[in-house]
């Protein structure tokens, strides 16, 4: 059996089974006494508390095994795993949008420093990079940075990030809103994400451009990477292009802003990093949109709403995990399984079709209608 085919229950050196520790424990002390346990004598007491300390023991034992393994450590052994080759955890990332200051009845320039905040509600964002408005000029769009480190500086709509709270000088109006909806933020590298960089680091230390080494470099740029899928490119023929590599990203938020693509290449292009004659091109996915249309045969006397409401958390949880991989597959079987919870006694699903979805392809819901019909079925 292949190791990557142990599940972390598997992983053990010494039997850890209370029943077995029992049995030993009551041979032990039959052996060595000559007498005869049974389940009513004093000794009994004592020996079922030793055996359930030592059952904990071993079992503390057999996880101090398993965590000398990226596949199977977590926390800071994962991390210590990590340091053994070169690669430590992400730190949590934050948002990024583009935040165009406008400005009339100028009285002089308007120096905008870096650090200028704009915010919506608590959320603030800082200018990273300076810009100056004239009256020849009175508009200038920059770059900035939520205050705030994680996914809470993400999504926020266009034009609602619109509060200066830097006092700017200089004329009479000065306003700023965001042009783009923020993204790019992130919490810190989860234990699973890491884990897969941790295995994927030998491959870093490649120099013939390996599939695992490109994954290993893109995945390192930003913890809101959570997937990436290195090819071949090829051209409008599918023909391979020689020398060219083609590199699709995936995040945590669906497709990657152009800032995103551009630093994935800028890091995979450096000379450290990619073969000699290697050309790296990145990628956003191309998106299979798909909705999903179906409905519902309960059980006789089963609560309509309620039932309703489980499986749409389930095919919310569902397309969660789904989300996260490019190359997803569709298959019909797959979501009527997803949507037959308790209280289902048939998913009669109208759409979408079985469809195969190609490993630089992100299939994405874009909606989940499911109407309970009225008749029921007793099963």
């Amino acid at each position: 059996m292949s190791v990557t085919e142990l599940t972390r229950e598997a992983v053990k050196i010494v039997d850890d089974s209370p029943d077995t520790v029992l049995a030993e424990m009551i041979a032990d002390y039959e052996r060595r006494t000559g007498k005869t346990l049974q389940p009513a004598h004093i000794e009994r007491l004592l020996i079922n508390t030793f055996a359930y300390r030592e059952t904990l023991l071993r079992a503390q034992i057999n996880e101090s095994y398993r965590q000398q393994h990226p596949r199977f450590a977590t926390g800071l052994m994962l991390d210590l795993c990590g340091d053994d080759v070169n690669t430590p955890r992400l730190n949590a990332s934050a948002a990024r949008c583009t935040i165009r200051f406008q400005a009339a009845d100028f009285a002089s320039e308007v120096n905008i420093p870096v650090g200028t905040l704009v915010g919506a509600g608590d959320v603030l964002f800082a200018t990273i990079e300076q810009g100056q408005l004239t009256a020849g000029q009175p508009e200038t769009a920059l770059l900035a940075e939520c205050t705030t480190t994680g996914t809470r500086g993400n999504g926020w709509s266009v034009g609602q990030i619109n509060a200066l709270q830097s006092p700017l000088v200089g004329a009479a109006q000065i306003s700023a809103a965001n042009i783009s909806v923020p993204t790019g933020g992130a919490e810190v590298e989860s234990d699973e994400a890491y884990r897969e960089r941790v295995l994927l680091a030998p491959e870093s230390f490649s120099v013939a451009g390996s599939v695992g080494a490109y994954q290993y470099w893109a995945r390192a740029v930003s913890p809101a990477i959570c997937d990436v899928h290195v090819a071949n490119a090829v051209d409008t023929s599918g023909n391979p292009i020689g020398g060219t590599v083609a590199v699709t990203i995936l995040t945590k938020t669906g497709a990657p802003t152009a800032e995103l693509i551009s630093q994935v290449q800028r890091e995979l292009s450096g000379e450290t990093k990619r073969p000699l004659c290697d050309t790296v091109l990145v990628y956003a996915p191309k998106v299979v949109d798909y909705t999903v249309n179906a409905d519902l045969v309960l059980f006789t006397g089963a609560n309509a709403a309620e039932t309703k409401a489980a499986a749409e958390a389930a095919w919310a949880a569902f397309e969660a995990e789904r989300r996260q991989k490019l190359g997803r597959d569709i298959v019909p079987l797959d979501i009527s399984g997803c949507l037959k919870v308790a209280g289902v006694y048939n998913v009669i699903l109208h759409s979408p079709a079985h469809t195969i979805v190609a490993p630089n392809q992100w299939a994405r819901c874009t909606a989940l209608n499911l109407r309970v019909l009225p008749e029921q079925q007793d099963g």
